[in-house]
């Protein structure tokens, strides 16, 4: 079998795997739960009553989508003082929080980063395989 034919078998089951961890096996859920419920206690921080926070869910995304009624100080904030929107962005994992009413987008799906950062590991990990561990030059026309 050729060299490439492997490559792309290996990458294949690679990215299988990815998708079978993150649909599946519930790990990317997980991940969205667990933002969402840390975004929500840093929109708290702002102390504003009404204003709530959601995960975008279909497809899977690390986008917060927050809602409520706030003037543009309390949304953005001004200078060092931060907004509501800024104290969901600075959630460890968040890609990013836009207010419900924007009609900006939702962001790369996670499935799409997982199959990203998936293939560029393995990528990385065959092509300092074969730095560090290529084949033998030859000694003589014997070899």
């Amino acid at each position: 079998m050729k060299a490439h034919v492997k490559t792309l078998i290996g990458l294949l089951a690679a990215l299988v795997m990815a998708w079978l961890w993150h649909g599946p096996g519930g790990q990317g859920e997980a991940l969205i739960d667990g933002l969402e419920q840390s975004a929500r206690s840093a929109a708290g921080e702002a102390e504003l009553p009404g204003v709530s926070v959601r995960m975008v869910r279909d497809p899977l995304s690390r986008t917060a989508i927050v809602s409520g009624t706030a003037n543009d100080l309390q949304r953005e904030g001004l200078g060092s003082q931060w907004g509501v929107v800024d104290y969901v962005r600075n959630v460890p994992g968040m890609a990013r929080a836009r207010w419900d009413d924007e009609k900006s987008g939702n962001g790369l799906p996670l499935l799409a980063e997982t199959m990203i950062v998936v293939a560029l590991a393995y990528l990385a990990g065959l092509g300092l395989g074969a730095l560090i561990f290529g084949r033998r030059k030859r000694q003589s026309f014997l070899d």
